[in-house]
């Protein structure tokens, strides 16, 4: 199983790519940025697994879903909380800002489902992967990520402010290989951090100590892109070079 870096920014700018990941050829983590995907790459997506529905995370859904709709002959498949599908069909696929596939035939039949996941069971995934959604503390029905590929897992933390639980289930995985957590404001920044629910390098050293593995790498996302290098600087002083910032193109397999 790989994982891909489509987008790794927490806005957007010339230059920047919201929040996407592939988790291998049919498996869309966020909606940030999928239609920087080819036509046929979007057209081997079959799920796409939401960690929350603030629009940096679901902005694109709608065009992966209007692309599915005229070729693709099986439903795109969304998963999320029921608290964040509930944001996407109530203010974004409503008939009113964007059409509602899930009611929509082009065709083929619906070209859109929705699937609700429940909090700390195993979801199966195309390519055999797993997730295990815990939720997090940010707002829109954000969940984080233990995926669980066979071979080793991985703790990723969606947007999030400091919490708990994720890091508890993590401690406990004996081949976790990494943790891909976000950070979105500098140090100097920590307050607007906690204030909205988000983190700083400070705060995600404190967050490590939860998790207690001082070996495990940590890629990180969702810098805000104005504040790039002092995020970068703040997170080489606390972490050295244990902490690597995340970039559009990146591929790990696990």
């Amino acid at each position: 199983m790989f994982l891909e870096v489509v987008g790794a920014d927490g806005s957007k700018q010339a230059g920047n790519h919201l929040v996407s990941m592939k988790l291998g050829d049919s498996v869309l983590l966020d909606a940030g940025s999928a239609s920087s995907l080819t036509n046929s790459e979007q057209m081997q997506i079959d799920v796409v697994l939401l960690t929350h529905a603030h629009l940096d995370h679901i902005l694109d859904l709608g065009f992966l879903a209007d692309a599915a709709a005229s070729q693709r002959k099986s439903p795109l498949t969304v998963i999320g909380s029921e608290s964040s599908l509930s944001i996407v069909r109530k203010h974004y696929m409503n008939d009113l800002i964007w059409p509602d596939f899930s009611i929509l035939d082009a065709g083929s039949g619906v070209s859109l489902n929705y699937r609700n996941m429940t909090d700390e069971e195993w979801l199966e995934l195309p390519g055999g992967l797993r997730a295990l959604p815990v939720p997090v503390n940010h707002g829109a029905g954000a969940r984080g990520f233990i995926f669980d590929s066979g071979r080793s897992t991985i703790a990723y933390t969606g947007d999030t402010g400091p919490t708990d639980r994720i890091w508890d289930l993590a401690a406990g995985c004996e081949n976790l290989c990494m943790v891909i957590a976000e950070v979105s404001f500098p140090d100097r920044l920590t307050e607007v951090a906690i204030a909205s629910d988000h983190l700083s390098p400070q705060l995600l050293e404190k967050e490590m100590h939860k998790l207690n593995r001082s070996s495990i790498p940590i890629f990180v996302f969702h810098l805000k892109p104005w504040f790039r290098h002092e995020i970068e600087r703040d997170l080489a002083r606390r972490f050295r070079d244990r902490a690597v910032l995340l970039v559009r193109g990146d591929r790990f397999t696990f």
